[in-house]
């Protein structure tokens, strides 16, 4: 582009050039005819006086030098009357004018004049001057060729200069814009970066880096980056910085640094030096932020703890609740001959209410081997809530606590959830319980329930999917928790009370398990004010279940129809056996599935009662499958001391109807035997 218009530059000057040449050769050529015919009449005037006196001799030296200075070819002089008085002839030219000659650059032009003396014409002069107007010319063109050259230089340094200038100026903006980008782009990295000087000073940082080490105000005045590193580790940041100095490559090295705010975080840091010259002037420092992800650490070896305790639970409440069927069910059974008035009555209902209280305790332990055998309804949280505030536990609680305060505050329009009602409101249990227990003296506790949308990103590391949820809030204004015990709170027999006798230390395991149970969370926050607990439930689209009272007994009577009990403990076989039978059944027991396998080819069965975990052989799902390929359409219901787990849900889809968790009472295998009989399997039964 610059070529282009210095090219058209140049032209211009050339036609200009040629112009100008053209119009001063065009004057001078005038100027010179003009001069020649003064040139003659000054001669005409010189020799007028030999004219007059006939006096050729006296013109003639005249005459010559006129001719030679003025490059006549010839001069001739006559009387008036045309009687010559003198002629002249210059000598032949030079070889170069004879040439310019031959090629028309120089010619010859006639000039006369006439010859006056006291006022009256007496004679005429002729001559016949050669033309060399190319000498001048050619002067005068190498004159303006060397104007037009300097012109042509200076146009080329101003041009060039511009040019300069602009490159210049674009290199300066391209320069600049790099080194905005630089700086944009590096102030867009979620880590930090600084520069060090060869003495550690910080000479320039990021955004980021400006915020989390509070250098905003500090960069001032020079600053030592080792000096953001905790006092154990100085010595170590020391010999790191020094390493790349040198050169090395110190890699990814792990330090805790101070933020601006006095807490200490950890971070990866890399490091390289800056050179100048291939002289090392400082190093160039990244530090990435691992809090995260030690946080993500944190959670997986608390999962990992929670997973290898509940495992080692879940193994203990599976045989609990098989020897606990005999201390419920047995007292049950009794209970049914006995008169109203017979002394044993008391013994055995306390026997049986034991039973009870420790099947609760045998769910906590189940509830944090995350094997929670619960059905799930569609409730309104509010229910739930007003459901404990109406039970024993909540009034005997009250009681104890008369200086205790408190309140509800729910949302008028807060979302349906899918939960098990039992488990939530145990939750809600041991929640207000630890509030009450945190109080000393007069104090509020307060639940209240709100929705609330989650983004796509985690909220705050519960890593809670994203969507709509029912939040139920237990809030106490106690003294809080300490910070040491809050990241413990959740884990089994974790406790600040006096185990066996104010608590189990399952109580938070049992609410942090729960909520997993529930595709949800519970978070927690304390300070000095009180502490909050946050269970966050997704929201369901479904219909609210409608519950169904309670019967009598009397409903779900059987009619004689023929029942199978597969089951590898022998007393839970004796004691279904005996509900069952009472209920009027006939009731026929085997204790393993191939047992089961056998039993059906050879008799047919309205009903089987099915243990999901039984000793060698096939599992309850396996003696399921090839039931129905023996009896389509059979039909059955699972009962089991440990969980609803993928073998569960396998069989349920196969066709079987319901499921009942051991321990179980009279009235809920009574209730699901009558269901299981009554309703219509379909040929495929997803629950």
């Amino acid at each position: 582009m610059y070529l282009l218009r210095f090219k058209s530059k140049l032209s211009l000057c050339f036609i200009i050039f040629l112009i100008t040449l053209i119009g001063v050769a065009v004057v001078y050529i005038k100027k010179d005819y003009s001069y020649d015919i003064n040139q003659f009449k000054i001669h005409a005037t010189i020799i007028a006086d030999d004219v007059w006196a006939v006096n050729p001799a006296g013109a003639k030296p005249y005459l010559q030098l006129a001719m030679h200075v003025n490059s006549y070819k010839y001069l001739t002089v006559t009387h008036l009357s045309g009687e010559p008085f003198t002629h002249l002839t210059s000598p032949a030219l030079p070889r170069l004018d004879q040439i310019l000659s031959k090629l028309k650059l120089i010619w010859t032009k006639k000039i006369s004049a006439d010859i006056h003396f006291n006022g009256r014409i007496i004679g005429r002069i002729e001559g016949e001057k050669y033309v060399r107007v190319i000498y001048p010319l050619t002067n005068i063109m190498i004159f303006l060729l060397l104007i037009m050259i300097t012109i042509v230089f200076f146009l080329y340094l101003y041009s060039n200069r511009k040019y300069l200038e602009q490159q210049i100026s674009e290199r300066t903006k391209n320069l600049q814009g790099s080194e905005r980008r630089f700086h944009d782009l590096v102030n867009l990295l979620p880590e930090m970066v600084w520069e060090a000087d060869y003495l550690g000073k910080i000479t320039y940082a990021n955004q980021i880096a400006m915020h989390r080490l509070g250098l905003s105000e500090r960069l001032e005045q020079p600053v030592s980056w080792s000096s953001f590193v905790v006092p154990g580790l100085q010595q170590q940041a020391a010999s790191y910085f020094e390493a790349s100095l040198r050169g090395d490559d110190p890699g990814l090295k792990e330090f805790r640094l101070v933020s601006s705010g006095g807490g200490a975080f950890p971070v990866l840091l890399r490091s390289s030096p800056i050179l100048e010259d291939e002289i090392t002037v400082g190093t160039r420092f990244i530090a990435i932020d691992i809090s995260d992800r030690h946080a993500l650490e944190e959670q997986l070896r608390r999962a990992q703890k929670m997973k290898a305790i509940g495992l080692m639970a879940g193994g203990v409440a599976h045989d609990l609740n098989n020897i606990l069927s005999g201390v419920i069910n047995y007292p049950e059974l009794m209970l049914i001959d006995l008169p109203d008035d017979s002394p044993l009555r008391r013994p055995l209902q306390a026997i049986r209410k034991s039973g009870l209280q420790a099947a609760a305790v045998v769910s906590d332990l189940l509830t944090v081997a995350r094997g929670v055998a619960a059905v799930k309804v569609v409730i309104d949280p509010r229910s739930l809530i007003r459901e404990y505030l109406d039970s024993p536990e909540f009034y005997q609680l009250t009681a104890f606590n008369p200086q205790l305060s408190f309140n509800t505050n729910f949302s008028a329009d807060i979302h349906r959830i899918s939960c098990s009602p039992v488990h939530v409101k145990k939750c809600l249990m041991n929640l207000v319980t630890n509030a009450f227990e945190a109080i000393n003296g007069k104090g509020t506790i307060t639940i209240a329930t709100a929705n609330r949308f989650i983004t796509a990103e985690p909220d705050e590391g519960t890593s809670l999917a994203a969507g709509e949820y029912a939040v139920i809030t237990v809030r106490d204004n106690g003294p809080g928790i300490l910070a040491k015990d809050l990241k413990h709170i959740f884990e089994p027999f974790y406790t600040k009370k006096t185990m066996g006798r104010s608590g189990t230390g399952l109580g938070l395991a049992v609410v942090w398990n729960t909520m997993k149970d529930h595709d949800g969370t519970v978070t927690v926050t304390s300070d000095k004010n009180g502490t909050v607990f946050d269970l966050y439930f997704p929201r369901t689209q479904a219909q609210h279940t409608i519950n169904k009272e309670t019967a009598d007994l009397a409903v779900y009577r059987g009619t004689g129809q023929t029942i199978l009990v597969v089951d590898d403990e022998q007393q839970q076989r004796d004691i279904a056996i005996q509900v069952l039978s009472s209920l009027g059944y006939r009731v026929s027991s085997v204790a393993s599935g191939e047992e089961a396998v056998a039993c059906v080819q050879n008799t047919p069965f309205d009903l089987i009662v099915l243990d999901m975990i039984m000793g060698p052989g096939m599992n309850g799902r396996e003696t399921y499958e090839k039931i129905i390929v023996i009896s389509p359409g059979q039909k059955a219901i699972i009962s089991s001391g440990f969980s609803r787990d993928t073998e569960v849900k396998t069989t349920q889809r196969l066709g079987a109807r319901g499921f009942i968790s051991k321990p179980y009472t009279m009235e809920q295998l009574a209730k699901i035997v009558f269901n299981g009989l009554h309703e219509t399997v379909p040929d495929r039964h997803i629950p």
